[in-house]
C-alpha cells in the first residue's frame, strides 16, 4: 500500500525535501489539529478507495491544492516546511493513520479484497460531498 506520504508527495505536497529535520520534532500540536487529522485522514480515506476501486481516480489538482493550504496551515502553527514534510513521512503516523482509515471504511460497508464495496463507499462519499469524496471522481 502507498502511504499518505506518497499520495501527497506524489500530487506536488513536498516544496522542500525533508533533510535535516530533528527526530525529537514534537508533532503533538499537528496531531492534535482537528484540520491537519481531518483533511489527512480524508485524504488517507480518499486513498484507499482510489486503490481499491477501479472505477474511481483521484482528483491530483485538488489534492494538490488541498495540500498546499495544509502545508500553509501547519506552517501558521510554527512548523517549518521541512518539520511538516518530517510529520507526513512519519511511519508511526502512516500507520496511525491506516489504524483509522481501515476500520472506519469498514464501518462503511468495506470488505478487504471485495472491490464492489470500495466502489459503493467511494461512490458516497462523493455523493455526500465529503472531503475524501471531493478528492474522488468516477472514471
Amino acid at each position: 500500500m502507498m502511504s499518505i506520504r506518497t499520495v501527497l508527495l506524489a500530487t506536488g505536497f513536498a516544496v522542500t525535501a525533508s533533510t535535516g529535520v530533528a527526530a525529537a520534532a514534537d508533532f503533538n500540536v499537528l496531531r492534535k489539529d482537528a484540520r491537519m487529522h481531518a483533511e489527512l485522514l480524508g485524504a488517507s480515506v480518499a486513498y484507499l478507495l482510489d486503490e481499491n476501486c477501479s472505477e474511481l481516480g483521484l482528483r491530483k489538482l485538488r489534492l494538490l491544492n488541498k495540500a498546499y493550504s495544509l502545508r500553509k496551515h501547519a506552517m501558521s502553527l510554527g512548523f517549518s516546511s521541512k518539520e511538516v514534510m518530517a510529520y507526513v513521512d512519519s511511519t508511526s503516523e502512516q500507520n496511525r493513520f491506516r489504524a483509522i482509515a481501515e476500520p472506519l471504511l469498514a464501518g462503511k460497508g468495506v470488505v478487504k479484497g471485495q472491490e464492489d464495496t470500495y466502489c459503493t463507499v467511494g461512490r458516497a462519499e462523493i455523493e455526500k460531498g465529503t472531503f475524501a469524496g471531493s478528492l474522488l471522481y468516477e472514471r
